[in-house]
């Protein structure tokens, strides 16, 4: 099953959250447990200690065994904890009573026993239980021949029939620690059987007079601190019921983000799989993914671009091939013709066969010039020409070429000037290269400027630099043209007149001439008015 990024990546942050959240509550849990328990133990020995120091008092005969009652049970009321005092026979000496609630009935100080230890005492068998104590000569109470539970003298035998038989059965535990103890404090969590739960028991020891005599319980239960835990988990749980869920919004927004952004970049890499390259991703974040969607939709121009160019350059390629095929045919089939008419007889006549041998020549000759700038050109793209440089003088150049092109562009009805500034420095270049070149561009700029136009061509120095222009005023260039005027027998106009007797190759030819002289060459053109070439030629050395 195919799961989406975006719910893997809502998932995670859920699933992140969720432990976070759990190991949070279970430390704070456990942190808070622990604090409460040390609190209350340190509560609890101290109110232990203080009990027994009363204990003391009263064994000392300075309290009576009603206000020694009462203190115990202002203690079991302060600390909601059971108290016990027991001698060392485990004998039960004083215990928390139940008291009489506001109703009318009896309930134990903390509400948790449905009996007093003291009445217990009177529902068991085990021997040495509380009665013991109470007996002349054993016990604290009748030594000083005290009611133990209402301080009052003169029941001590009848309590002391109730209780000759007392004991609290399934203490073997605490009875182990106390015995255990030595006669230090102690704190230690047990199930009590008789109060039936988990309560937390701290004893102190009574040292009345230096020597152990006994112990004091304090008995808090854990039901209510339990209680109070469960309450703090179902916090917990509802706090992190309402983190979830708010997790939920905000990873299901941030990664919606983030998956925005890729299934719009997935769009763009479909698209451009399928041969679109039209197709943009339209990301405005400023962060990775934005970085990310910006490369993607250059790549996207830039492969639009290499395809636009890559099919031009095949169509060239085809039109080269085309052209030169058209080239070559062209003068076969007319010196085959021509050559056939006069075999055969066809054309006898003197001025018949002389026109027909001149139209031969001509052919001849246009066919031995197309191969040869064809080679001439193959030489310059392979750079394997011999290009030998010397101080040439530009200017001299163009002169003389203009005074050459004078009588055809006279013919034509052109203006032909030329425009070169005066003491002009020499170059370092090939001479007959260089020739080639001007006549190129003046060939061609003649060709395709009409009757009453003007060509002009102009040098001139600045800086480090020499700039011959050539500007007509002729048809002009289209502009879509003007990237591919310089490729192998690419014409404008797309026609293949031969009133022209060009190639197609000049350009192609002149651009490499220039490149082997480390110039720069610029062509603007507004069609129908003029057409502007400039090359710049370095007053450096040139790289050969």
């Amino acid at each position: 099953m195919r799961i989406s990024l975006q719910h893997k990546l809502l998932g995670s942050f859920i699933i992140v959250v969720a432990l976070v959240l759990t190991s949070v509550s279970v430390g704070v849990s456990l942190l808070i447990r622990e604090y409460f328990i040390a609190s209350k133990q340190r509560e609890l020995t101290d109110k232990a200690y203080e009990t027994a120091r009363v204990v003391s008092r009263y064994y000392d005969g300075q309290i009576n065994y009603g206000q020694l009652a009462g203190f115990i049970n202002s203690i079991d009321s302060l600390l909601s904890a059971r108290v016990w005092v027991i001698d060392n026979a485990f004998n039960l000496i004083a215990a928390s009573e139940e008291q009489r609630g506001p109703a009318g009935g009896f309930h134990h100080r903390a509400g948790m026993m449905k009996k007093s230890p003291m009445d217990l005492a009177g529902d068991c068998d085990m021997p040495g239980g509380p009665g013991k104590m109470l007996r002349h000569g054993h016990g604290m109470g009748q030594e000083r021949g005290m009611d133990w539970q209402a301080g009052r003298p003169g029941k001590v035998a009848e309590q002391n029939q109730a209780h000759n038989r007392a004991g609290i059965t399934g203490l073997d535990e605490i009875r182990q620690q106390i015995e255990a103890g030595g006669g230090t404090a102690w704190v230690k969590t047990f199930y009590h059987p008789y109060y039936e739960e988990n309560m937390l028991v701290v004893g102190v020891p009574l040292k009345p007079d230096g020597q152990v005599q006994g112990t004091v319980l304090i008995n808090a239960p854990l039901s209510e601190f339990d209680s109070f835990l469960s309450r703090i988990y179902w916090y917990i749980a509802a706090a992190g019921t309402v983190v979830v869920l708010i997790t939920i919004f905000i990873a299901n927004y941030l990664s919606a983000g983030i998956i925005r952004p890729l299934k719009s970049m997935q769009a763009v890499a479909s698209a451009m799989a399928g041969g679109d390259y039209s197709v943009q991703a339209n990301i405005d974040t400023h962060d990775e993914v934005g970085d990310l969607s910006q490369s993607l939709n250059s790549l996207a121009t830039a492969l639009k671009d290499f395809v636009r160019k890559t099919d031009k350059t095949d169509k060239l390629r085809r039109d080269f091939v085309a052209n030169v095929s058209h080239e070559l045919r062209t003068p076969l089939t007319i010196m085959r013709g021509y050559n056939e008419a006069l075999l055969d007889g066809t054309i006898s006549e003197p001025i018949q066969v002389a026109k027909y041998h001149r139209v031969m020549r001509d052919e001849a000759v246009r066919l031995e010039k197309l191969i040869n700038e064809l080679l001439d050109l193959s030489q310059l793209e392979a750079q394997t020409a011999t290009l030998e440089t010397e101080q040439v003088s530009l200017a001299e150049i163009i002169d003389n070429i203009v005074t050459l092109f004078k009588q055809r562009s006279t013919e034509k009805g052109v203006t032909l000037r030329a425009d070169i500034a005066e003491h002009l420095p020499d170059i370092n270049g090939n001479g007959d290269r260089l020739t080639q070149l001007v006549l190129i561009l003046l060939d061609n700029a003649l060709k395709f400027t009409p009757a009453g136009g003007i060509i002009t061509a102009s040098l001139t120095a600045a800086g480090r630099s020499l700039i011959l222009t050539i500007a007509d005023t002729g048809i002009g260039i289209p502009p879509e043209d003007l990237p591919y005027i310089w490729e192998r027998f690419y014409k404008a106009d797309k026609s293949h007149t031969r009133t022209g007797g060009g190639t197609g190759l000049g350009l192609a030819i002149a651009r490499e001439i220039i490149n082997l002289h480390g110039a720069e060459v610029e062509v603007s053109s507004t069609p129908g008015e003029r057409t502007v070439f400039t090359v710049t030629f370095c007053l450096q050395v040139p790289k050969k």
